[in-house]
């Protein structure tokens, strides 16, 4: 499903696609591997955009696919949600889409031909302005069963490591992948494409190149021993599961950025919820941005 709704934005079908779901899934993966397979001309971008970089970044790849990668922080910004709404366009979409934009004193245009891609944690939130962005293109959860992400494993493994220039060969990299299939289901971790393919595999990488005291099946057991128990003794506060204290703080600021226009408006918000001080508040704006 997923790949037959990134086809459809590669070929031009539909101009956008909102992928989210929990993290290590290979959403990404899956968009940019089937984005490469259909020839279709990309821009990958990752990670924190001002409105006015969006901007640029629609002017600039305005004929091609734009994939935004971690988009949860671009759409508490009201600007930068308006910017993608015209790039998405009106009624069917198809054709040039005009967004404007006004900064230092000028208004400036780009006429995007564009299709726009986002990848997200989250799904999109109950606000007027997001839903009706959400109404501008598809959205899909993605969801894999561990036996779904077992099969990616091996996949990916099949390939060797890195895929690009392999260092490991790929019968090392199937024996890494199913030490760490087995050991995930022993521990009852959810299973993690990150875990074998950003820690896993270096470990291995880094044990056959002599450079470990321990055996890379003891690094790797370390690794998801502490997954597991991060998933087991969640903090808790009042009785209740809570996240991480920082980490909900910043929650709470998108949260507000998104229902509210003015800074007093967000101010009172905050305290409200947080009986926090207005350079609390800034301090968590500063971690988002």
């Amino acid at each position: 499903m997923v790949r037959d709704r990134v086809r459809g934005v590669a070929i031009g079908l539909h101009v956008g696609l909102y992928l989210y779901g929990r993290p290590g899934t290979g959403k990404t993966r899956t968009v940019l591997t089937t984005l490469a397979d259909a020839e279709a001309r990309c821009h990958y971008h990752r990670g924190h955009a001002t409105p006015m970089g969006l901007f640029d970044l629609l002017a600039e790849h305005h004929r091609s696919v734009i994939v935004l990668d971690d988009v949860a922080g671009l759409l508490t910004q009201n600007v930068a949600v308006q910017l993608l709404l015209a790039a998405l366009g009106h009624g069917d979409g198809f054709g040039t889409r005009v967004v404007k934009y006004q900064r230092q004193g000028r208004r400036e245009t780009v006429h995007f031909e564009g299709r726009l891609i986002c990848v997200s944690n989250p799904p999109i939130r109950e606000t007027p302005l997001l839903q009706t962005l959400k109404s501008r293109m598809h959205c899909l959860e993605f969801n894999p069963s561990d036996d779904e992400l077992a099969a990616l494993m091996r996949q990916i493994a099949c390939a060797g490591w890195p895929a690009d220039k392999p260092i490991l060969p790929p019968a090392t990299c199937v024996e890494v992948a199913e030490f760490v299939i087995e050991e995930s289901r022993r521990l009852g971790c959810r299973l993690d494409l990150r875990a074998l393919v950003e820690k896993a595999l270096p470990d291995r990488a880094q044990f056959d190149a002599g450079q470990t005291e321990c055996h890379w099946r003891d690094l790797v057991v370390s690794m998801l021993q502490q997954r597991a128990m991060d998933l087991r003794h969640p903090l808790r506060c009042n009785g209740q599961i809570r996240q991480p204290r920082k980490e909900a703080e910043c929650q709470v600021v998108q949260d507000i950025l998104a229902t509210y226009l003015t800074r007093s408006e967000q101010l009172a918000a905050w305290r409200k919820k947080t009986g926090k001080s207005e350079r609390a508040f800034y301090r968590r704006l500063s971690e988002i941005e």
